[in-house]
């Protein structure tokens, strides 16, 4: 992958390994030395992926290294077909001068609504980034990953459903881009620090790839905005990830470090103020940032929206565990931040309600079908059910 080096020597591998399968910790320990050796002995032009850190302490940052890019093009409004060669135009450095076998776009499809809501990611990018990734390497094979979800306000979302719907199954047909669903895909489990279960992440991303991030820049109710490092959660496979909604900061900040975006875009041709992410109001800025780095894309998003980035939770866990400030971020081309309206509490009730209701659904759900399999035994079979059904009702009456 494109991008300079980081320095190796302070990292170690990780302990990811504490509670999954012995055949996946060796897998992965092979595959990190590999990575490893094939950057000190420099037989990639690619930097690789680096493991993550179980230290809290930050990562030091060089004084010779620069400063990340962010270009901001202003006055997209008619597609977004010519923005790579436009931001090319500003800042080049910020592009790959080549590619690996593969590429990864991650978009943000949190839900099945259309992209001028602000809330999901334009399929028209497909096409804008498809000719360009083929003119650097004619044989890339591209690949869009996303996975199910429960979304922040409705029920299941099946990621297959919400890439046909959404105009991405027909795009990809044509330019011949692969569609991966990563809550089918292979996993397998790794421990994060401070975090009390197991993380489940897809086997894909042990693989070498460009990674690109399309992201909305949005506000949200319990990390004040999403943007290319909360995109990153669209990575777990899981449908339901309430259960890490407490570790939010320390999970987003661990899978940035894990699979860092080689190339950063955040859509802001319509942001989304008020509630967020998903029920808000479309805010009009005709804008589009690119960025080698996530961190700084974020940080210009905050910007934007006139948010400081202290005030977002995983911001400032990213911030201390790569060791980086916020200002650490060169700028290409004109900033016009508007004050993005943020109303929380109406948001988090909602999410609390709609998580109620969902409890309630599951729990009337499984107690129908617990009775009617109960029946529908009894009928077949009524002395063997009888027989079994008696002693269970016995012991938890007398407690025996």
């Amino acid at each position: 992958m494109t991008g300079p080096l980081r320095d190796l020597s302070s990292h170690r591998l990780p302990e990811l390994f504490k509670k999954q399968r012995c055949f996946s910790g060796i897998l992965i320990t092979l595959f990190l030395c590999r990575r490893y050796f094939t950057i000190l002995l420099g037989a990639s032009g690619h930097s690789q992926r680096l493991p993550l850190m179980t230290s809290s302490a930050p990562i030091a940052v060089h004084a010779s290294e620069p400063k990340p890019g962010v270009v901001v093009l202003n006055n997209i409004d008619r597609g977004v077909n010519e923005a790579w060669a436009a931001a090319r135009k500003l800042h080049a450095e910020i592009f790959p001068a080549a590619l690996p076998r593969r590429v990864l776009i991650k978009p943000n499809l949190c839900d099945i609504v259309a992209w001028e809501t602000g809330v999901t990611t334009d399929p028209a990018w497909l096409r804008a980034l498809a000719p360009e990734l083929r003119a650097l390497r004619p044989d890339v094979r591209i690949s869009v990953v996303e996975s199910d979800a429960i979304s922040a306000y409705k029920t299941y979302r099946s990621c297959d459903e919400t890439f046909e719907r959404l105009g991405f199954s027909a795009i990809a047909e044509e330019l011949g881009i692969e569609l991966i669903n990563l809550s089918k895909s292979e996993t397998f489990d790794i421990s994060l620090p401070s975090i009390p279960y197991p993380v489940r992440i897809p086997q894909i991303f042990l693989e070498e790839f460009f990674f690109i991030s399309i992201a909305n820049m949005k506000v949200h109710p319990y990390e004040h905005i999403t943007g290319i490092l909360k995109n990153s959660l669209g990575l777990l496979p899981q449908a339901d990830i309430s259960y890490l909604h407490p570790y939010l900061p320390m999970v987003i900040s661990a899978l940035h470090r894990l699979s860092p975006p080689d190339l950063s875009i955040i859509d802001a041709r319509v942001g989304l103020e008020g509630k967020g992410p998903i029920i808000g109001d479309p805010v009009p800025m005709n804008t589009v940032l690119f960025s080698n780095d996530g961190f700084a894309a974020d940080i210009m998003a905050c910007q934007l929206m006139m948010i400081s980035p202290t005030d977002v939770p995983h911001l400032r866990t990213a911030a201390y565990d790569l060791g980086r400030s916020f200002d650490s971020v060169s700028v290409f081309g004109d900033v016009h931040p508007r004050k993005f309206a943020f109303d929380p509490d109406g948001a988090h009730t909602q999410i609390l309600v709609k998580f109620a209701n969902r409890r309630l659904h599951r729990a009337s759900e499984l107690f129908t079908n617990r009775w009617v399999d109960r029946l529908l035994r009894f009928r077949r079979e009524p002395l063997t059910f009888l027989s079994g059904a008696i002693p269970k009702l016995a012991r938890r009456v007398y407690g025996k």
